[in-house]
């Protein structure tokens, strides 16, 4: 049952969307931040943690996330979503939309009745993320630019029959996105767009080979994020921007990036950045059940997978997603020389405009859901609060949370006296 306690995190370094105010609390009642403040005096609380030398962060979202620890959203149970959920949590990502690739209309209605089962009862576990709806990516995509997805499930669309399976996916009671990444140049693409938007559908555009043109009446009717840029898109060229010229163009066009270190060299980051600043950049994870599980050979959507020193590889040679976490996104953005603020906001408030929850989720502002991290010099979450509830890690974090830090710094624990 939860709690209706004022909680108060002061002393830190507060991760803001455009800055780091330190020394500076955090003041939460119930699931809610009430309060965000650099002033000298602290406001009254039931409980009190001082988290000096430690940063205070928002919690991440993950829009694109396919697998962790071993789960794949397509084969797995609502225990195995349970197991995976957990394993975020321990990374930081507390708010995720597991991400199915194209499969066969059985498989996508098991994948549905998992989610209903597990969904609305995932807010009795507080140390696991929070599903915060599906996200389709494809069936209705491009033969011409597959990447690692399956060309015998992709599809075109000329009536109600080639969709009707992916649109029963409401979750009574529940805040549930759907969102769906598709190729608007296929047959019926524009029109797909128009029903899945009549129907409250998040759109994305990838996988695909659209021409500038076709983008732009996408856009028109509502379609302006690209998924993972600029990869399985046609290539920029001189005489046909496509995609990635749209995308770079177009100030409605939001990205969101795979900083895998696979998937983008750094200085094509750097170049996107300084072409589109950072108002329009999101990460993703876009992970696979290897995710946390180190190199090997891994049987995941059919197929076999490599992963050598953290790339990986179908049979065809194609990478085939990747197996980080957004923490590791984050800490490879700021060794490229990002700031951590700008890093952070890509992972967090970004993600949220992205889906349309902003208001609710994302950053450190009053009126905001009490997701908050409490992260180490190496950004590892050493206590997690997911709707105000505090999650300790010390016994479970892959950063050891309860051994001094690296640079020194103390488990944290509640101040003794009133702090």
């Amino acid at each position: 049952m939860r709690t209706s306690r004022r909680i108060l995190l002061y002393g830190g370094r507060l991760v803001l969307p455009d800055r780091l105010l330190e020394p500076g609390w955090v003041l939460i009642h119930g699931e809610t931040i009430v309060e965000v403040s650099a002033a000298e005096r602290l406001p009254s609380a039931d409980e009190r943690l001082d988290v000096s030398g430690y940063y205070v962060a928002p919690g991440m979202l993950d829009l694109h996330i396919h697998g962790s620890a071993g789960v794949d959203v397509l084969t797995a149970t609502a225990d195995d979503l349970h197991r995976w959920a957990r394993f975020l949590l321990r990374h930081g990502v507390t708010r995720f939309l597991p991400t199915t690739v194209p499969t066969d209309p059985a498989q996508y209605a098991r994948v549905r009745a998992t989610l209903a089962e597990y969904v609305p009862e995932q807010e009795r576990d507080p140390r696991a993320a929070s599903v915060l709806g599906v996200h389709f990516e494809g069936p209705f995509v491009s033969p011409r630019r597959p990447g690692a997805l399956n060309p015998r499930y992709f599809r075109t669309f000329r009536s109600l029959r080639d969709v009707e399976d992916l649109l029963a996916w409401d979750i009574p009671a529940c805040l549930f996105i759907r969102m769906m990444t598709l190729a608007p140049e296929i047959e019926g693409g524009l029109a797909l767009i128009e029903e899945l938007r009549r129907r409250g559908f998040r759109l994305a555009i990838g996988h695909s080979e659209a021409s500038f043109e076709i983008c732009e009446a996408a856009a028109e009717l509502g379609v302006t994020h690209v998924t993972h840029f600029p990869n399985a898109l046609a290539p920029l060229h001189h005489r046909q921007p496509g995609v990635v010229g749209w995308a770079l163009l177009d100030e409605r066009a939001t990205l969101d990036l795979i900083a895998d270190g696979h998937h983008l060299d750094r200085r094509m980051v750097a170049l996107v950045r300084k072409v589109v600043g950072m108002d329009r950049l999101a990460l993703i994870s876009d992970a696979i059940a290897a995710t946390g599980l180190g190199d090997g050979r891994y049987e995941i959507w059919g197929e076999t997978i490599r992963v050598v020193n953290g790339r990986t590889e179908n049979a065809a040679g194609a990478l085939a997603g990747s197996v980080i976490t957004l923490r590791d996104a984050v800490r490879h953005l700021v060794q490229w020389g990002i700031p951590l603020p700008e890093a952070m906001r890509m992972a967090t408030l970004m993600p949220a405009r992205v889906l349309g929850v902003a208001e609710t989720f994302g950053s450190l502002e009053p009126g905001k859901r009490a997701d908050v991290l409490v992260l180490d010099e190496q950004l590892w979450p050493r206590l997690v609060l997911r709707d105000g509830e505090i999650i300790h890690l010390s016994e479970e974090s892959p950063s050891q949370a309860g051994a001094p830090g690296p640079c020194g710094m103390p488990p944290i624990s509640p101040p003794r006296g009133d702090g």
